[in-house]
């Protein structure tokens, strides 16, 4: 018998892993051959990962949360033997690649660090394999599914595969362009501008860039990389300002004259607290987390009952507004604070004394938002409960992993999710610091930060916001496109949705599959299909999908346990040959 796993990022190792974990606690031998379809030549990283980009891309998250990304067991199958492997802090001491991890500094490494342990546990495991010739690597990309007679088709570069099984865990998709995209890549091509339209496929940082001025549509995670790139990557570097924390940067020849980023709201990410102690303040208690985890469950228990996420909104307020009056000194009605916190759910837009006003000139709102992360101003509401919904946020991925809400909720659920995280997948506060450096240093220009007007002209854009215009040459797009399964421009995509294979959760949302990770086949379809889809594409059947420990969620042992119980009861007369 034979099984696919089509792509090999993270959650494609996670898989193999898990396979062979649960392949070993079997007492008889099961015949089964992996094939790893992976047109990288680097195995484990996934584009997020990869081993070559700019150290001024950093990890999202700390060093100290990454303690949760636990290593490898040693795995035995059969008469083969894979060794364990480190933790992700672990392995950080064993290579010298880490600072004092029990201190109170959080350290965001480069993300190419990330990739590197990635792709060492991925060889670790690969190796031995295919030593035993239970694993075979093909360096191609998948562009065509067919399922016929029992058996799947796999077509890469005009070359047939045959197998038993597949496993989709295709990361990050192109999406179909919008209007506007379409415009502006011909534009670009008929006229002496430049577009890019994926700054992480592009080196940004190439030539003398002193009469450049570049804009940035977002004001994201992606837009601070692409800053940095452009400045303290190869032309210039950031020291401490006597205004401690914040800093001056120091431009060399060639730096980028001036960026423009711009969005829908003009909002900037909002940084996480600075250090254990700031953080633990936002941090639910036991009790508190145990008590939300069982009010939602109750909830769950029934999941076609619930029209709306009234339940989630209490049950959430109730903590965030425990955790609010623990830091705060004035009286405040918890009934009224309640009531408060789910108007700002439902609204992010909500205006109170409490919340801080979005309506701050940026670089303003930037510094209050900094003196927050390092706990030398009061936390604001909307601070708190962002920080608060990231403390519970994996408890909530496990709760609403193949919750069976109606699709229209869960499609509220992951609105919700990503209109916090703003806050909840803020970067690191130093991110905020140098993007407030740049402001000082006239690089960065915030005036045409909130939803300008933007044309084409000859020489490339123009931007008008209220009296202030201002040309670019060259326009970068750095706004990462929702897995929304018709949205998706993937040959391999197409091909599955015109069998009828599978089907979208929600017409906004990503693919729908069973708790197991297989697909939910459209109603016509009379026998199960034997493809699975982990990861983003599947969003809304699962609600963590991007952060780098949900490519090692638990759900991914549902799937090998499945693959395994299948494998278990197929007939001889239906493998592959």
């Amino acid at each position: 018998m034979k099984i696919a796993l089509v792509g090999f990022g993270p959650r494609g190792l996670a898989c193999l892993e898990n396979l062979v974990l649960a392949l070993g606690k079997e007492k008889r031998n099961i015949p089964i051959l992996i094939t790893v379809f992976e047109p990288s030549s680097r195995l484990g990283t996934g584009k997020a990962w990869e081993l070559n980009q700019p150290e001024t891309n950093y990890i999202n998250i700390s060093d100290h949360a990454l303690q949760n990304l636990q290593g490898r067991e040693k795995l035995v199958w059969g008469a083969c033997t894979i060794p364990s492997f480190p933790f992700y802090s672990q392995w950080c001491i064993n290579e010298q690649k880490t600072e004092n991890i029990k201190g109170d500094k959080d350290v965001y490494p480069a993300r190419s660090q990330m990739g590197t342990y990635l792709n060492q546990r991925a060889s670790s495991i690969c190796t031995v394999l295919k030593e035993h010739k239970l694993l075979t690597i093909c360096q191609a990309k998948i562009t065509d599914i067919t399922f016929s007679a029992n058996e799947l088709i796999l077509m890469a570069q005009q070359e047939e595969y045959k197998v038993t099984e597949a496993v989709l865990t295709l990361g990050h998709l192109p999406t179909k362009d919008s209007e506007e995209t379409k415009q502006f890549k011909a534009h670009a091509r008929n006229n002496a501008c430049i577009y890019i339209d994926n700054p992480y496929e592009t080196l940004l940082a190439q030539g003398n860039m002193s009469n450049t001025i570049v804009a940035i549509k977002g004001f994201g995670l992606s837009m601070i990389d692409i800053a940095r790139q452009l400045t303290s990557y190869a032309y210039g570097r950031f020291k401490k300002n006597e205004k401690e924390p914040f800093l001056n940067f120091i431009p060399e020849k060639g730096c980028v004259h001036k960026l423009i980023p711009y969005s829908f709201d003009g909002l900037p990410c909002v940084p996480k607290p600075y250090g254990r102690t700031v953080d633990e303040q936002f941090a639910p208690t036991n009790t508190e987390t145990n008590t939300f985890e069982l009010a939602v469950r109750n909830s769950l228990s029934t999941p076609e009952a619930n029209e709306d996420l009234q339940f989630l909104l209490d049950a959430f307020a109730r903590v965030a507004a425990a955790v609010f009056k623990r830091n705060h000194k004035e009286i405040i009605a918890t009934h009224s604070l309640q009531l408060l916190i789910v108007a700002w759910l439902q609204d992010t837009n909500t205006k109170h004394e409490l919340i801080l006003d979005t309506q701050l000139d940026t670089k303003a709102y930037m510094v209050r938002c900094v003196h927050m992360a390092y706990g030398t101003e009061e936390s604001s509401l909307d601070y708190t409960i962002g920080q608060v919904w990231r403390h519970l946020q994996p408890t909530m991925y496990r709760l609403f992993a193949f919750s069976g809400l109606p699709g229209h909720v869960l499609k509220k659920l992951v609105t919700m999710d990503e209109s916090i995280k703003r806050y909840s997948y803020g970067p690191p506060v130093e991110s905020i610091l140098q993007l407030i450096a740049l402001v000082d240093a006239n690089i960065l220009d915030l005036r045409f930060v909130n939803n300008p007007e933007v044309t084409m002209i000859e020489t490339g854009w123009k931007l008008s916001k209220d009296k202030y215009t201002q040309e670019a040459q060259q326009l970068c797009n750095s706004v990462m496109e929702a897995p929304v399964l018709k949205e998706l421009e993937s040959p391999l995509i197409d091909s599955l949705e015109k069998q009828q294979l599978i089907q979208a959760v929600h017409p906004e949302l990503g693919i729908q599959t069973y708790p197991d990770a297989t697909v939910v086949p459209v109603e016509n379809q009379t026998k199960p299909i034997p493809i699975s889809v982990i990861g983003r594409n599947a969003k809304g059947s699962v609600l963590g999908t991007d952060a780098i420990l949900e490519c090692f969620s638990p759900e991914i042992s549902d799937w090998a346990a499945g693959v395994v119980h299948r494998f278990k009861n197929y007939k001889s007369n239906t493998t592959c040959s």
